[in-house]
């Protein structure tokens, strides 16, 4: 006779690209989630993969001690630097920084890498199952993703110091910048994945503009998509609460992670 405990699947075990706010919210979540009543998917953390490469042998391609998936958590260059030798160990990635994948080679580069497999989270956002649905059969013509956030959270290395003091000092909305996706993501690498994963979900980012207003008022972030062609006329508007220990994230970012791997582990 077959107990339940016998019959349970083997819990997803999986480990996450990143030490930062969003990793800690991600644990959290985890952790909160195993404390709650009725069946739900297993999951186990086996540690983190940081900069040093001795963690990822660790958790990701040691034969021994692999996770099923490692969660990235982390920025568009730790995609670059270990995504090709997860996904060439067999391991699955969530990608949460998409964009890594503003130029279009880039993603079937990494699928390409190996036998693992590469999954993209919604992150902030919701609507891109409609998006990929008018966009990929010709349907839609422009979008605009319009994206407020607080002042502060929008500072960026690249600014001189007179910027940044601009920047912190405004009492009304600024729109700071308007282009495409990808020079949204090579300008603020950790505030404008949106952009990108509209894009890739609409199938041409050459229909894609973004902009980032910068609005002292916007307690939270908010994400307006518009999208008009044959197929129709959208609007979305997602209005998150930022992440307290990472503002320039939203806290939905972390959520849709974790509601990744639940999926996975559902799966199989």
């Amino acid at each position: 006779m077959i107990t339940a405990a016998e019959a349970a699947p083997a819990p997803l075990r999986f480990a996450i690209l990143g030490n930062g706010a969003i990793a800690a919210e991600i644990l959290r979540l985890v952790a909160e989630r195993g404390g709650r009543a009725g069946p739900t998917p297993s999951l186990e953390y086996v540690g983190t993969v940081s900069r040093d490469a001795s963690t990822l042998e660790a958790f990701a391609l040691d034969p021994a001690t692999r996770a099923d998936v490692v969660v990235e958590a982390a920025s568009v260059a730790a995609v670059h630097e270990h995504g090709p030798r997860i996904i060439a160990a067999g391991v699955d990635l969530i990608v949460a920084s998409v964009g890594a994948f503003a130029t279009p080679s880039a993603l079937p580069q990494l699928r390409a890498s190996g036998t693992g497999r590469v999954h993209l989270t919604s992150g902030a956002i919701g609507g891109l199952d409609l998006l990929a649905a008018a966009g990929r059969t010709g349907g839609l013509d422009e979008v605009l993703v319009r994206s407020r956030k607080l002042p502060a959270s929008l500072a960026q290395d690249w600014m001189s110091t007179s910027e940044r003091s601009e920047l912190f000092a405004l009492t009304a909305p600024r729109t700071l910048f308007s282009g495409t996706p990808a020079e949204a993501i090579e300008q603020f690498p950790s505030s404008l994945n949106v952009a990108v994963a509209v894009g890739l979900a609409v199938g041409d980012d050459s229909l894609v503009r973004v902009e980032l207003v910068a609005d002292p008022a916007a307690l939270l972030t908010e994400h307006t998509i518009t999208a008009s062609g044959p197929a129709g006329e959208y609007v979305f508007t997602i209005r998150n609460a930022p992440l307290p220990a990472r503002p320039a994230s939203s806290g939905l970012t972390a959520r849709a992670l974790v509601a990744d791997l639940l999926r996975l582990a559902e799966q199989r």
